[in-house]
């Protein structure tokens, strides 16, 4: 590639990030629209909050690379459009039932992104525990990050295809893979239209799979559903999602819109390497909750003591090999004892404990 073409390519992406701020600014324009008409009551302005700062987080990752220096005016110019919006939410909590707010800051909506190596169980933990949440009562959207099936088998949806449709989408040369979600199409509504719903009531999304045929549908849909995934700030809504294994996705922050992580980490010494790649990359103002998956007998891993401990269950071995989802073969197995235990840590209903 010669200067001239990455001088277009540049210009392009540039082009592109203007674009893509401001739709994240309409995204949380629309939350706070909501939450002013008090449908939410003081969820819908702790959304606007959190919302707000999940985008600051991640545009501080932009700010901090050189990639983006001469849009530097621009990155600024959005950051204090979210921190008004932040202060804003701030001053509109302060005119509200004072015990309320403290009561919902202590039961926050789920954001939360599972990691880990290949075979660690990341898929069934997070299909599973999709499932109990929705059991619970809780509005769940499963997503899964991976271009290999695995989610829809597990989350009891027998390998239905879940990929976003074309129509959702619109190629733009600056995006990532040069493609993104269509214009006027917010993440909200992406979700109410495309995804799918699944037992229990969990709404399921997923990038395009690589297949024999279809080799295209993984490039449209990456960057649109990741977009989706940092811009569903719906209140009252938890959000579980599955990354690819190993460390790539986590590096290109496709958990940016994780409030808490979960590291699936199996007996192997692969996977505790791979575990221990990834704790870095999980970043600041993140709660990272290890789960010990498949353990027999075994030792834990040095440095990589479990919150949870996951036993290793023939009878779930038995529903992967089929391609079932084992919340519906074994529901009063010891691995679905367990991943409940993880579901009560992240609910409020029992203290996950720190190692």
């Amino acid at each position: 590639m010669d200067e001239a073409e990455r001088e277009v390519r540049r210009r392009r992406r540039e082009a592109w990030i203007t674009g893509h701020l401001a739709r994240r600014a309409a995204v949380v324009d629309d939350l706070a629209v909501r939450a002013a008409a008090g449908d939410e009551g003081v969820r819908g302005w702790l959304a606007v909050r959190r919302h707000a700062r999940s985008y600051l987080r991640h545009l501080a990752t932009w700010q901090a690379s050189s990639w983006y220096a001469n849009v530097a005016e621009v990155l600024a110019g959005h950051e204090a459009e979210l921190r008004a919006f932040c202060d804003r939410a701030t001053a509109e909590l302060a005119a509200l039932d004072a015990a309320e707010v403290v009561a919902a800051e202590a039961t926050p909506d789920i954001r939360l992104a599972l990691i880990g190596k290949g075979g660690a169980g990341k898929t069934v933990v997070s299909s599973t525990l999709a499932r109990v949440l929705a059991k619970r009562g809780r509005r769940v959207l499963a997503v899964d990050l991976d271009v290999n099936p695995g989610m829809s088998y597990s989350v009891g949806l027998l390998g239905r295809d879940i990929t976003l449709p074309v129509e959702a989408l619109e190629e733009n040369e600056g995006a990532a893979y040069g493609w993104q979600l269509r214009t006027g199409l917010l993440p909200r509504v992406a979700v109410e239209q495309h995804a799918v719903a699944g037992p229990d009531g969990v709404a399921v999304m997923s990038v395009g799979k690589i297949g024999d045929t279809d080799k295209l549908s993984a490039k449209r849909t990456v960057p649109a559903v990741c977009e989706i995934l940092l811009g569903f700030g719906e209140p009252g809504w938890d959000v579980v999602a599955d990354l690819e294994a190993g460390p790539t996705t986590p590096f290109e922050h496709y958990h940016a819109f994780a409030d808490d992580v979960a590291l699936v980490v199996g007996p192997a010494w692969r996977s505790a390497m791979t575990a221990r790649r990834l704790l870095p990359m999980v970043g600041e103002g993140r709660r990272t909750t290890i789960v010990a998956n498949r353990f027999r007998d075994e030792p834990d891993h040095p440095g990589l003591t479990p919150h949870v401990r996951v036993p290793h269950d023939p009878e779930v071995a038995e529903a992967e090999r089929q391609g079932l989802s084992p919340l519906d073969v074994c529901p009063g197995s010891p691995t679905i004892a367990a991943i409940e235990r993880i579901a009560d840590g992240f609910t409020g209903a029992a203290a996950v404990s720190q190692p």
